[in-house]
């Protein structure tokens, strides 16, 4: 999407910001449990103001997150009552924690440092889908053989012109098949999600893929 568009939905806030979670998501978590985050540098890219990005940084080595909205990044620090540092312009760092206010797709592998994990809740699906590709070569860019990758998508009906987007197995397939495996770890079934009442939709599945780069 425009830039523009990120930076009107966080000034408008409400709806338009209804992706962020206050508390921490249960995928984010499952990858400590099953020993993801030990001793890892973990990339989020489009973090927002998530609170994954705290408990990445209590359970991992290093944590970057990327964020192109200048608000976002400071409602993070007002939300957590943080004091970070500032050593450069558009970097902010809180012990093990950096936050890029910058342009994913003009970062390199100098400005993330190794990447040991890639932690993608809802930025794949904020692309519509002739922008989806661009976006997976930008992040993979930014990765190694052996990296892992993580994707939580929504895919649900009917299908809407706007983020988030329906995103299914068969097109993490396509967009990752040719340089990780992809083990689709979880599907499950949110007849609950908010979505679902707010554009009458008939089904929603939230998905959970565990991506290793092989070449």
């Amino acid at each position: 999407m425009e830039t523009q568009f990120w930076i009107d939905s966080w000034q408008e806030g409400g709806s338009k910001t209804s992706f962020h979670l206050p508390s921490v998501h249960p995928h984010a978590r499952l990858l400590a449990e099953q020993g993801l985050l030990d001793d890892a540098n973990v990339l989020v890219p489009l973090c927002g103001k998530s609170a994954d990005l705290l408990f990445f940084a209590a359970n991992a080595r290093s944590v970057v997150g990327v964020e192109l909205v200048d608000q976002a990044i400071e409602e993070f620090v007002a939300d957590n009552g943080l004091t970070p540092e500032r050593p450069r312009p558009g970097v902010l760092t809180v012990g093990n924690l950096t936050i890029l206010h910058r342009d994913l797709f003009e970062l390199t592998r100098d400005d993330v440092g190794q990447v040991d994990l890639v932690y993608d809740r809802a930025a794949l699906i904020a692309f519509p889908e002739d922008m989806r590709p661009h976006y997976v070569a930008a992040v993979t860019a930014l990765t190694s053989p052996g990296t892992w990758y993580f994707v939580n998508t929504l895919e649900y009906e009917p299908a809407l012109p706007s983020p988030p987007f329906s995103v299914g197995p068969e097109r993490i397939a396509n967009y990752f098949g040719a340089e990780f495996e992809v083990d689709h770890l979880l599907a499950e079934p949110r007849p609950e999600h908010r979505m679902v009442e707010k554009f009458g939709l008939t089904s929603l599945v939230e998905h959970g893929f565990l991506l290793r780069r092989f070449r």
